[in-house]
């Protein structure tokens, strides 16, 4: 339940928000000290769009107490030419305050028809601060360190100048800053743990939020009717903090909405792979172990839900002996209700006491058991009401509540919790703060969806967070043709999208068996042709590599590697040669996301890393590996660690870190199949030419399930889906399908415009499927051809085109509507 608490404060932050030295101070050393939350806008035009668009942010900027945060942040709409900067907010015993940090140079908005405004200039070590009066605003400015700094507060402002010499040195933000992903429209973190003054001003009636993480992270995503937000949080084990609950738990499949009725209002679920990892953790979080934590061992899902004005609580267990015995001497009456017992409880039993810092102070006194999991209410009529509904399957499960959340979230949380506006009230109420809880209330969101997750790992947590509206039915696709290109000779390549950095739209590029490289226009127009001394291996790779947003093409041949320009020209000194040929596909890491690339060709047992420059990185150890490579090697982040993954042609997996030293020890050997590597559920996921999927995390620990695949079946995986085709049977997540009998393609994953597709290709009988996330069909799509190669929305109108090659010398762009 208190993962409620969190997400309404995320949701409740991101929907609202001359000198005469010079040094080397970065934009976070002038942050303030007390900075409790930092915001960094990188498109800030954008985010203003967005916001002004969603129809969420729309119904709650004028509650409190989203309206009193527009009301603070008020000066900084004064200015104009604004791109990105840093947004930070704290407080003191007085109030709360805002400082902006940008290079924008910021000028005041329609100066000259501002009637009622004051300017002056203030003095203070050397430093010129601008103090502003416009209307109702008082604010300051002053410029640092190649910076604009503007605040809402004068000694906030000189705090900052007087730090100067002795920057900020919160390394949790630091990492936040050096991870974060600039292509979301804006990132925030929050420092929850020192976040008192901050929450109080805002919340008079918070529960004791900082209590629950030291701090979060999150990139932000908006469009009209969606607010998304994905990231990491950590906690301090030193400090009782709700999440340190599940330190050392991993995250199982969650499945007791199963049995949660249709028409409940909330749902949460806690999902455990150790009991007993949880029940050490209790008692550092000033939660003392009980007698009974023992009985509870079995226990891998805890689920409970509002029904009837009741709680409900589900104990999923993988042993349920142990607690039925209990039970047995426990109970105090016996009736049986459609087939299943309802057993009556002695008042006040202990057994739900080892579960009160997940569920809050909780009693039962009926219960039942269907399957492996038990039931509990706090009336009899409430529980023969949820069995019925489990019977008819009128279960959650199947609403579209549900629906709409689960296509948003993974399959396997340490906490789930899922809302309608009636629920995320009550959850507010309970657990975050009843003005916050007034807000949405009053925010007429009767149609959507509120859902959050949490997934424990290693070191840290990662997030999901979500509140979108609530559709009966997913809008239905359909395809229609948008051009074809005819090509003389036969294509070598498949065909894939890029883009197009002056106009942002997507255009295509290929290369047919002639060696030519073709780039085609969004309109179907040839605009170049380039001839090469072989055929591209792999994908052609789009890289900023002068950062100034201007887009090349990185790839390798049999025996060259290449990076041409946008107008197909060479870019020297990147057309390298290499004797004996048989080269890899092109890797291209770019580990901070700040365009310091490292560029990888691999050639049998020899790894050569260049820098954006063209020279050897000298720092990178791992220059020949043990046996020939098999592919061109991959580039993971977990957390903020990163990883290099070779394939070896004797059957090693090895994974090292950015200068090529051994970072996960992986003992086994494999026989590897075709297919990628991916990071699938924070794991490193193949599979192997004897049809077992492997799953190994970054411990070196292997997990290997033995699915009985064909030698040649196809893989492919996404953070939170994993699809098989085997033989005619695709798998996308749990859901098969059966095709008709053919030669298929491995299936192929697309992510674009908050959707997932999954395409797969009948290579005998040249006939292409294409599948959502819940294994159902896309209507009308054209079964022709021979594969379905790259998804993509061509011209920014949230509309997805696909490509693919046909049997004739051609390649045919669609639109799925």
């Amino acid at each position: 339940m208190r993962l409620t608490l969190l997400y309404a404060l995320i949701i409740f932050f991101s929907a609202s928000c001359t000198s005469k030295k010079q040094s080397e101070n970065s934009i976070l050393d002038l942050a303030p000290s007390n900075a409790t939350l930092v915001l960094k806008i990188n498109d800030f035009e954008t985010l203003s769009k967005e916001l002004s668009s969603n129809e969420i942010y729309n119904s709650i900027e004028s509650q409190k107490p989203f309206s009193a945060i527009k009301n603070i942040l008020s000066p900084i709409h004064h200015f104009s030419d604004k791109t990105k900067g840093l947004l930070t907010m704290s407080a003191d015993s007085t109030k709360i305050d805002f400082t902006y940090i940008s290079t924008d140079s910021l000028n005041i908005t329609s100066q000259d028809s501002i009637t009622n405004k004051s300017i002056e200039t203030l003095s203070f070590n050397d430093y010129n601060i601008t103090r502003y009066e416009i209307e109702k605003d008082t604010f300051y400015s002053t410029f640092l360190e190649k910076h604009w700094v503007l605040s809402s507060s004068q000694p906030l402002l000189e705090n900052i100048i007087n730090s100067l010499d002795s920057p900020l040195k919160n390394e949790s933000l630091k990492r936040f800053y050096a991870v974060s992903d600039n292509e979301k429209v804006a990132n925030i973190w929050i420092d929850v743990e020192r976040g008192d003054l901050l929450f109080n001003k805002l919340l008079s009636d918070n529960n004791d939020i900082s209590d629950f993480t030291s701090w979060i992270t999150l990139d932000l995503t908006f469009n009209d009717t969606e607010i998304l937000l994905n990231g990491v949080a950590e906690t301090n084990t030193d400090k009782k903090q709700f999440l340190n609950l599940l330190n050392g738990t991993k995250p199982i499949e969650n499945n007791t909405w199963n049995f949660t009725p249709g028409n409940a209002n909330t749902f949460t679920s806690f999902g455990l792979d150790d009991f007993k990892k949880y029940t050490q953790n209790k008692t550092p979080n000033n939660h003392p172990t009980k007698n009974l934590d023992s009985l509870l061992t079995t226990v891998e899902e805890i689920g409970i839900t509002k029904y009837n004005n009741e709680s409900v609580l589900f104990l999923r267990t993988y042993g349920t002996a142990t607690l039925l015995d209990y039970i047995n001497e426990e109970k105090i009456s016996t009736e049986e209700f459609s087939s299943n017992e309802i057993w009556g409880l002695k008042s006040n039993i202990e057994i739900f006491d080892p579960l009160t810092p997940l569920i809050g102070e909780q009693s039962f006194e009926y219960a039942s058991i269907i399957e492996n999991t038990f039931l509990f209410s706090k009336s009899q009529s409430t529980l023969e009401s949820v069995i019925t509904k489990i019977k008819t399957g009128d279960t959650f499960d199947k609403t579209t509540l549900f629906k709409n959340a689960n296509n948003k979230l993974t399959s396997s949380a340490s906490i789930l919790s899922i809302s309608n506006l009636k629920g995320f009230v009550s959850l507010l109420n309970e657990s975050v703060s009843k003005t916050l809880g007034d807000s949405f209330e009053q925010s007429k969101l009767n149609d959507y969806v509120f859902g959050s997750q949490l997934i424990t790992d290693a070191d840290f947590f990662h997030f999901n967070f979500l509140i979108k509206k609530n559709t009966k039915e997913e809008e239905k696709n359909s395809v229609s043709s948008a051009f074809e290109v005819q090509f003389d000779t036969d294509l070598a390549t498949l065909p894939q999208f890029i883009t197009n950095h002056s106009s942002g739209r997507k255009e295509i590029i290929v290369q047919d068996q002639e060696n030519t490289l073709y780039l085609i226009s969004s309109s179907g127009k040839i605009l170049w042709k380039k001839q090469l001394n072989g055929t591209v291996q792999g994908k052609i790779q789009q890289v900023d590599l002068f950062k100034n947003g201007k887009l090349q093409f990185a790839f390798t041949t049999n025996n060259e590697f290449l990076i041409l320009d946008r107008n197909g020209k060479e870019i020297a000194p990147f057309t390298k040669k290499y004797s004996e040929g048989n080269l890899n596909p092109l890797a291209v890491f770019d580990y901070e996301g700040r365009k310091n690339y490292r560029f990888v060709v691999t050639q049998g047992k020899k790894v050569f890393m260049y820098n954006s420059k063209g020279d050897i990185v000298k720092g990178f150890t791992y220059e020949t590996a043990e046996a020939n490579i098999l592919d061109a090697p991959q580039h993971f982040r977990i957390g903020n660690r990163d990883y290099l993954v070779f394939k070896l042609e004797n059957g090693q997996l090895k994974i090292t870190n950015r200068v090529g030293k051994t970072r996960v020890n992986v003992k086994d050997k494999f026989t590897f199949s075709n297919n990628e590597i991916r990071l699938y559920q924070n794991k490193f996921t193949f599979t192997s030419v004897d049809g077992i999927l492997y799953q190994v995390d970054s411990q070196g620990k292997i997990a290997a399930s033995n699915l009985s695949l064909a030698k040649d079946h196809g893989m492919d995986a996404t953070s939170r889906t994993l699809a098989i085709m085997n033989d005619n049977i695709l798998q996308i997540r749990s859901k098969k399908v059966e095709l008709e009998l053919g030669v298929y393609s491995k299936p192929t994953i697309f992510y674009l415009n908050d959707k997932i597709y999954v395409s797969v290709t009948d290579i005998q009988n040249q006939k292409i499927y294409l599948f959502d996330s819940q294994a159902e069909p896309i209507p009308n799509f054209p079964v022709f051809g021979s594969s379905v190669i790259d998804m993509e929305d061509m011209n920014s109108n949230k509309k997805v085109e696909f490509v693919y090659k046909d049997q004739d010398n051609s390649i045919r762009v669609f639109k799925i509507r």
